[in-house]
């Protein structure tokens, strides 16, 4: 049996590509509702729990041959969520035979104010939230099941689905309100993002790669274009004259005053500081380029807006 943790955007993608691979397992999705507000594709069953509770999770990781571990909750709660949930993660390996396929960002490389991005680097961030990252990467290794665990990596979410991201569903639903929308930081610098759907790829690709645990590995990205230049990808798609503003990192600081999101986003204004560059040769000299270019990205992108505004 295959299990994911997490329905959410990762979840969902994670879910799509394994019908696309036609992996033939059963597969159990879990949640702490225990539903979803998709329907199901065959073989695949959802499972209500809190993660974080060994009790829960040990059952589920002796039934499991793969576990896909995308669960996630607001920034503001990570220091109490992750912590227990990499203790529960760690005891189900130790009680059963499982693979642990672990979404991960970059975080746990802290700031490397424009430096090249890469695996061989260590997970040394002085940040909160990437010091709750490293603990977690740390976890497997100091109780010996790194060798069932692989951590992929992805830079920041761009696609469909996305709610939080800097062209998220509210980047959207603003332009087509023809509203001013936020960008972060120093918007004419190169950045990498990730097409969810690329990650989703990925993940699936190396859980069933013998050979690809016991490692982390960067997922492959579009060329690192600025936040200008995705703007007028997204011009020429829909066809929308965008208005859109810098928000300078003090702005965010104030706003964090008020606002626990923002609080915690200012935290990791870093990344639009300094160019943000993602090295994933590693997976494409062993795997191949399955990166989407970025007109590809933007289209599905809006396509997924219009279906959602068109079924609300």
């Amino acid at each position: 049996m295959i299990t994911i943790l997490g329905t959410g955007q990762v979840g969902r993608a994670i879910l799509d590509q394994l019908q696309v691979a036609r992996a033939a397992h059963e597969i159990l999705l879990v949640n702490r509702e225990g539903k979803v507000a998709f329907d199901l594709p065959p073989r695949t069953s959802v499972l209500g729990l809190d993660a974080t509770n060994p009790k829960n999770l040990i059952p589920v990781f002796q039934k499991s041959d793969i576990v896909f571990s995308c669960t996630d909750v607001p920034y503001q709660f990570w220091h109490k969520f992750y912590p227990s949930l990499s203790d529960a993660m760690v005891e189900g390996l130790k009680q059963s035979q499982a693979k642990l396929v672990f979404a991960d960002n970059m975080y746990s490389y802290g700031n490397m104010r424009g430096k090249l991005i890469h695996e061989g680097l260590g997970h040394d961030a002085q940040t909160h939230k990437g010091k709750i990252r490293s603990a977690l990467i740390k976890n497997f290794e100091l109780n010996a099941v790194n060798d069932r665990v692989i951590i992929v990596k992805s830079s920041d979410f761009i696609g469909p689905r996305i709610e939080k991201g800097v062209f998220g569903l509210d980047f959207l639903t603003n332009i087509y309100r023809h509203k001013t929308v936020n960008l972060l930081g120093k918007t004419k610098l190169p950045h990498h993002f990730t097409f969810i759907e690329d990650f989703a790829k990925a993940m699936v690709r190396l859980a069933f790669e013998p050979d690809a645990y016991n490692q982390v590995w960067h997922v492959p990205n579009a060329p690192a274009i600025s936040q200008n230049e995705w703007i007028e990808l997204f011009t020429q798609q829909t066809g929308l004259k965008i208005k859109y503003r810098s928000i300078p990192k003090m702005v965010v600081r104030l706003a964090g005053l008020f606002d626990p999101f923002m609080k915690e986003l200012n935290e990791l204004s870093y990344q639009f500081e300094y160019p943000y560059l993602v090295d994933s040769q590693k997976f494409v000299k062993k795997f191949g380029d399955i990166s989407t270019s970025t007109d590809v990205i933007v289209k599905k992108t809006v396509d997924w807006f219009h279906l959602k505004n068109a079924t609300a």
